[in-house]
């Protein structure tokens, strides 16, 4: 996920950097998630897929409707497509962190049903992190003067989803193990 977040962090400054011509900068955000995420996108996973799929459509779209070629629509969309995708993969029974927890890990370990409810937890934490970029998005197009708030609420949100994935798993194992002794 983080090789993810790197293009998109570029994204204000590759604006500046292109003069302000919204297809180029999409276009290069697009490639370079495809440099950073190549093993990912080669694999099928459905958040790189989406998200380039969406940037490349985003620089056709500039074409057409310039008048929403800005950033701030940009993760509108993005952050729009991550909560449903995400929280359609809960829903589904299917929680989109089973695509990278996979990795390194036994066929039995997968398929047990901690794995599972690691990864469901984690992927719900993940998904309240994009409803919450999303709203912040949406909220910084009629309150642009409180933009400091929204990106301290946005990088909040990305920054406790990132811990939480990193320190959840061995919580959830420690505390299964305490109870069931």
């Amino acid at each position: 996920m983080i090789k993810l977040m790197i293009p998109w962090l570029l994204f204000p400054y590759l604006v500046d950097w292109f003069g302000g011509n919204f297809a180029k900068t999409a276009l290069a955000v697009a490639f370079f998630m495809f440099v950073l995420c190549f093993d990912n996108l080669r694999r099928g996973f459905i958040i790189e897929c989406a998200l380039v799929i969406c940037v490349l459509g985003m620089a056709l779209a500039s074409l057409y409707w310039p008048g929403l070629s800005t950033f701030e629509s940009v993760k509108l969309l993005l952050y729009g497509v991550l909560t449903v995708i995400g929280w359609s993969s809960v829903l589904l029974g299917q929680p989109f962190t089973l695509q990278y927890s996979r990795e390194g890990v036994a066929d039995n370990v997968c398929r047990s049903s901690e794995f599972f409810e690691i990864n469901n937890t984690i992927t719900k934490v993940w998904c309240m992190s994009f409803s919450i970029n999303w709203v912040l998005a949406g909220l910084s197009l009629g309150f642009e003067a409180y933009w400091p708030v929204f990106l301290i609420g946005s990088y909040m949100s990305i920054l406790v989803a990132s811990v939480m994935t990193e320190v959840f798993p061995e919580a959830y194992l420690s505390k299964r193990t305490l109870v069931n002794g």
